[in-house]
């Protein structure tokens, strides 16, 4: 009998690094445009809230999960990530349809980590090698290089972080307005899980 495949394989794990991977740069980017820690800190307070997608400038927008969802796959598209990337999101679908979902919250924290590490350290990297480089994160004691292990540890640690923040949602909203804005513990909880089951190790770049 024929086994079903993964939907999360080896190969779409490490595009999904690549993509969150531009993310964080994005945001990176975006707090040096800005320059403005004021601005930066509200955003980035706006953004905690379940449902709230953004792009930070000197008028930052707020954007709904599916804007915040096409400009991923725009950028995925455009990139050797085009395939896997794409098929994912044609899995996923529409947001909280399945646990697939969880991505786009999660993408949405490493891009706000962007804005917040270089808001920590602004002048703690040369902006000229942080572009040159992929996967690394800004801190104040220059570049780090990151792992995919620590990226998927990262990602699962995320997801327990956004499982108690929608709790909440479902706590104080009916089903039909909280699945709108909020995933389940079981979404988060399979997400998790089939990032984790992914064999990484050796995974090259």
């Amino acid at each position: 009998m024929a086994t079903t495949q993964p939907i999360i394989t080896r190969d779409t794990l490490l595009k999904m690094i690549s993509l969150l991977d531009y993310c964080y740069r994005l945001g990176v980017e975006a707090a040096r445009e800005v320059e403005d820690e004021g601005l930066c800190r509200e955003f980035l307070e706006r953004t905690k809230e379940p449902g709230v997608y953004g792009l930070l400038s000197e008028n930052p927008v707020y954007i709904t999960w599916q804007e915040w969802t096409l400009r991923l796959l725009a950028k995925a598209r455009s990139t050797s990530w085009n395939g896997s990337m794409v098929k994912f999101f044609n899995k996923m679908g529409k947001f909280s349809a399945n646990y697939l979902s969880a991505f786009l919250p999660c993408s949405m924290v490493f891009y706000c980590r962007g804005i917040s590490d270089y808001l920590n350290a602004p002048t703690a990297v040369d902006f000229a090698m942080f572009q040159s480089k992929s996967r690394v994160w800004w801190t104040k004691n220059g570049l780090k290089k990151i792992n995919p292990r620590t990226w998927v540890d990262e990602l699962q640690m995320i997801c327990f972080d956004l499982e108690r923040r929608d709790a909440e949602v479902w706590a104080r909203e009916t089903p039909h307005n909280a699945k709108k804005i909020a995933l389940t513990q079981k979404q988060y909880e399979l997400f998790r899980r089939c990032i984790g089951l992914v064999p990484i190790n050796n995974m090259g770049y």
